[in-house]
């Protein structure tokens, strides 16, 4: 990994951005790394990772900070991960790359719903998992005070999607993983269907998993947000998808399956927030899954 560039961030105090060059992704990405208290001298911190800085990094340094006064949380580092703000393609296509598997199907559908031309490339998780665990997590530990076996990876949406992959995949590589809304609809639910084989053909690893979504998250309300004019195409796919969307089935699909995975040093639990959207569903999810997570609610 190459770091571009260091600075101060205007919009949150205390935090310091790096614009990386990771070896693996053909593109600049914007790590926020922010305290959630300034630590003593022989303290070490532990990390929350979360993918998609433009959408997360100021609830997450929020949650941690109000959580750290009321001592509902440790002393961590929140590290948010996105792109340049000036970024050309916007993040929301850029997204799509870093935190799923491929579905060239798929690609032509967020840029036809914001109205923009062209695909957005999916399939780079490996390159991406691969970036925040043997490049990005070393690289904080020399920058500051943290402890990199005591992480958590936090996302939303195909955040939630992609932190359940990495679970499975490279599951020593966090300890603890909260997955909000995860999109475990994607590419006819193929990871449902590798977690059943992961589960059967490999050992429970030594983590925590938190997944929840939102009571709000359902067909009737997706389908009336994605009824913008598209070409028959994409809203052939759309229709494959809003046809069979079940947030909160697929998560206890999810839930049962990992639950064969028996062991005192895994767990995993989930929950249905009330009166929460797939918009609105990320304070609270961090606020009660970091808690959960971390032993304190």
């Amino acid at each position: 990994m190459e770091i571009i560039e260091k600075h101060q961030d205007v919009l949150l105090a205390g935090s310091e951005v790096w614009l990386v060059r990771p070896r693996g992704i053909d593109d600049i990405l914007r790590v926020c790394v922010t305290p959630n208290r300034i630590p003593s001298a022989d303290e070490r911190a532990g990390l929350v990772i979360a993918t998609d800085a433009e959408l997360s990094a100021g609830t997450l340094i929020s949650t941690l900070r109000s959580c750290a006064v009321g001592l509902d949380l440790p002393l961590l580092y929140g590290v948010s991960v996105g792109y340049p703000l000036d970024a050309n393609p916007p993040f929301m296509l850029r997204r799509n790359r870093e935190l799923t598997t491929s579905w060239p199907a798929f690609e032509p559908v967020t840029p036809a719903l914001l109205g923009m031309p062209g695909v957005a490339r999916t399939g780079g998780a490996d390159a991406f998992l691969a970036f925040l665990a043997d490049e990005l997590r070393p690289a904080l530990a020399e920058a500051f005070p943290i402890d990199t076996d005591d992480a958590t990876l936090t996302g939303q949406s195909f955040g939630g999607l992609f932190v359940l992959y990495a679970l499975l995949h490279r599951p020593d590589a966090f300890r603890r993983y909260l997955a909000v809304s995860p999109s475990l609809w994607w590419n006819g639910r193929a990871l449902l269907d590798a977690a059943a084989r992961i589960v059967e053909s490999r050992p429970a690893p030594v983590a925590r998993l938190y997944m929840c979504v939102g009571e709000l998250e359902h067909r009737a309300r997706f389908s009336q947000q994605f009824s913008a004019p598209v070409p028959e195409d994409v809203r052939e796919v759309l229709r494959a998808i809003l046809g069979n969307i079940d947030f909160p089935g697929d998560m206890f699909t999810m839930e049962q399956i990992l639950r064969r995975w028996q062991s005192d040093q895994f767990s995993v639990e989930s929950h249905v927030y009330p009166e929460e959207g797939h918009e609105t569903i990320m304070g609270a999810a961090l606020s009660r899954g970091l808690r959960r997570l971390y032993g304190t609610l």
